[in-house]
């Protein structure tokens, strides 16, 4: 299957470009985040914390749905799926 990936910075800088697609060939979005870090080696540290989970910072799409309305880091990916990555901003 193939995935649209969109990254907002500092992610985009890591990988040198903030939108692509890739095939997939995996089910779940955890699957394809170890796919994307043996990719990208550089964003393991980014994506997941030191115990190997989801860094509480990080922020997932899955075609304009967090993922925390779906099922998390276990959703099903489906093709032509859209996956948007970014850090919350805050301030005042």
């Amino acid at each position: 299957m193939k995935l649209k990936i969109k990254f907002l910075k500092p992610f985009s800088d890591f990988i040198g470009k903030s939108e692509f697609e890739m095939e997939f060939n995996g089910v779940t979005l955890k699957d394809f985040l170890i796919l994307l870090v043996g990719e990208y080696p550089n964003l393991k540290k980014e994506l997941f914390s030191s115990s190997g989970k989801l860094t509480e910072y990080i922020n997932v799409f899955v075609n304009d749905k967090p993922i925390s309305a779906l099922n998390g880091i276990n959703t099903k990916l489906k093709n032509n799926d859209e996956l948007f990555f970014f850090m919350p901003v805050s301030g005042g």
